[in-house]
């Protein structure tokens, strides 16, 4: 396919499996639109025409707060309130009013930043289908129509339920219930997205560069037996974020046996992400979330990139992060622990033992008494650092569904001002808690995320004076709880993360390495010698 001169947009059509698509010209004859002004796709401005001659494209590069890497123009704002940016060379745009003044006073919200990309260049090509025009974007790989075809043509439970989490944002889908004893769908409220922008919301594309790792680790229908998930928006090229996203994906490489599909809802992703050096490296491609009503955080995408990913059994990781030897026994355990009797995701137990009313939020009320007692509350707070199996998926689907289409939960009996509008909910983190709470979840896995990359001295170093124990709580984990080496958390020093991932491969080869569970000073390999040197623990291992 690469041999044949095919532009990326039409390799990723045939990859998904569509009709060969036309390739696109070198360049547009001057002076000349490629499609009408309004033939474009809500993700992109209108065709545009920055030098006068109409052939370059406006197309989506960041929402409000995040970095626009554009190779031409910039224009900041809302459509027809934009502010012209001239970039300067090699040096990432920072979308925001502190940077680039006011947009839009009208729709603040949905300020974000559009780049003036030459079509058919070097850089056009490189472009998420996400973000193209629709006469220009390929077929995508998951769709609602695929999915709806898949759940009705497969006996499998991962593709049912993968439907069940993903008709609530579907047209066409019925009342949208989740599982078979599912209240039906209540009405949106007035800051919904539009049923059309919420199925757009559940594609995603192969990045072609992909292809042959995609083939190798992915199975004829389209699913992961196992694999990590990220997600990431834009990563200027040999920036901070794409250095951190090297050593993540390194770390997983070093580390494990397992995947990791990376979910990019950017403009263009750095070509150092390179399937021959990462050989279990996915990439795909999903559009951003829309913000021109209110702002929703971008976190809410680690929803789309748990359901869009299609694993069986998965672990979420920021791009903050980078794994440690032994990773890899959190799948097994995940399978054992999520399952059709118990379909909720697993979360670590967050290092913070005091999150409660006091810390403010509006979902306290929900859960909680006016004198400060939180009988509902039915976990710590936990850390947004999720493990599923494919029954945990209409349930992410259902919160998702919930923050997207603006509903509101109804006022519980005895607990003044109970109500919750889903979307008041922040971030991701809080809606993973308030979530567990409101279905009754009550598994939790000890800290297998550490709160600092320094941390990882205590393994290094073999300290036996109790310094990574998780800080008790008078509730839940009185006597505090254990730290598991798993992955590292807040890895936003790449060179930091360069040399402390190069200390644990180095351990690991000679043999050095202390076992990854770390409490009350001991060192141990697995839960049964925890529990027979230091007695039971509230949190699973």
């Amino acid at each position: 396919l690469f041999a044949c001169g095919l532009p990326a947009v039409a390799v990723a059509h045939l990859r998904a499996g569509g009709v060969p698509a036309p390739p696109l010209p070198l360049q547009t004859p001057r002076g000349r639109h490629p499609f009408p002004v309004d033939a474009v796709s809500s993700n992109v401005g209108a065709a545009a025409d920055p030098d006068g001659f109409g052939w370059e494209q406006w197309v989506f590069c960041a929402d409000k707060h995040m970095q626009c890497e554009c190779p031409g123009m910039i224009r900041w704002g809302t459509a027809g309130h934009w502010s012209k940016v001239h970039p300067t060379p090699g040096v990432p745009t920072v979308c925001s009013m502190e940077k680039l003044g006011s947009g839009d006073a009208r729709h603040p919200t949905g300020d974000h930043c559009e780049c003036a990309v030459e079509r058919g260049s070097d850089f056009w090509l490189r472009l998420s289908p996400a973000v193209l025009p629709q006469a220009d974007a390929p077929a995508p790989l998951v769709s609602c129509d695929r999915l709806r075809a898949g759940a009705g043509a497969s006996s499998a439970g991962w593709a049912r339920e993968l439907w069940n989490a993903t008709r609530g944002l579907c047209r066409g889908s019925g009342d949208g219930r989740h599982g078979k004893d599912a209240e039906p769908l209540p009405d949106p409220g007035p800051l919904a997205l539009d049923p059309v922008e919420t199925e757009s919301l559940m594609r995603a594309w192969l990045d072609p560069r992909f292809a042959r790792n995609y083939d190798r680790m992915y199975d004829p229908d389209g699913w992961v037996e196992r694999a990590f998930v990220n997600y990431v928006g834009n990563c200027a090229e040999g920036g901070r974020y794409d250095r951190m996203m090297h050593q993540l994906i390194r770390s997983v490489h070093l580390f494990s046996k397992e995947p990791i599909v990376v979910v990019h809802f950017g403009m263009v992703p750095p070509r150092g992400w390179d399937p021959e050096l990462y050989p279990r490296l996915i990439l795909l491609h999903a559009k951003p979330l829309p913000q021109a009503d209110i702002w929703r955080s971008f976190n809410y995408n680690k929803y789309r990139a748990m359901m869009l990913a299609r694993v069986r059994v998965g672990i979420e990781l920021d791009s903050d992060e980078f794994l440690a030897p032994g990773v890899d026994a959190l799948f097994q355990r995940t399978a054992q622990e999520v399952t059709e009797e118990y379909p909720f995701p697993i979360l670590p137990v967050h290092f913070l033992p005091n999150k409660g009313p006091s810390s403010g939020g509006v979902w306290w009320a929900r859960f909680c008494h006016e004198n400060g007692t939180c009988p509902l509350q039915t976990m710590r707070w936990a850390h947004a650092h999720p493990t599923w199996t494919y029954h945990a998926l209409p349930w992410i689907g259902k919160w998702l569904r919930r923050n997207l289409r603006d509903e509101v939960l109804p006022a519980r009996r005895g607990y003044n001002g109970s109500s919750l509008r889903v979307v008041e909910v922040p971030e991701d983190e809080d809606l993973l808690n308030v979530g567990l709470w409101e279905d009754g979840a009550h598994k939790q896995w000890c800290k297998f995320e550490t709160p600092d990359p320094s941390d990882f001295l205590i393994l290094l170093n073999r300290q036996t004076d109790g310094a990574g124990d998780i800080v008790a709580d008078h509730r839940f984990y009185p006597d505090g709880a254990p730290l598991v080496f798993y992955t590292a958390h807040h890895a936003v020093d790449p060179e930091t993360s360069e040399r402390l991932v190069d200390a644990l491969r180095d351990q690991q080869e000679a043999g050095t390495l202390p076992p990854p569970i770390t409490f009350k000073g001991g060192f141990f390999r697995n839960a049964e010698d925890l529990h027979r040197e230091r007695g039971a623990v509230p949190c699973l291992i």
